[in-house]
């Protein structure tokens, strides 16, 4: 399995929960460890985030960035999850391409 279907299995497992509020999330996958990164309104859905990861296909461990807003904002309706995606590779750097998906 490829680090981006593990990338759109987590997306498709963080689309679903419903105890995830945020929608403004950055997902990276490297040999099957996942990255989650972004902010979201509180602990539960920072947990949430990284429970839901784990359940995606191919997932072997989850690194989880995501910040807690401390002040209990509900976000946005119209923020949306974003996706980061390996593209290629030099010896050198990696290429890196964005991809924004919108939830409803």
């Amino acid at each position: 399995m490829t680090d981006s279907e593990i990338e759109q299995w987590v997306l498709r497992e963080l689309r679903f929960a419903a105890s995830i509020e945020s929608r403004e999330l950055c997902v990276s996958s490297k040999l099957g460890t996942v990255t989650l990164g972004g902010t979201v309104p509180n602990r539960t859905s920072r947990v949430a985030a990284k429970r839901a990861a784990l359940r995606a296909r191919g997932v072997r461990s989850v690194v989880n960035n995501l910040r807690a807003r401390s002040s209990g904002r509900s976000p946005d309706s119209r923020q949306v999850m974003t996706k980061t995606a390996a593209v290629g590779a030099t010896t050198s750097q990696e290429a890196r391409a964005e991809q924004t998906v919108r939830i409803y």
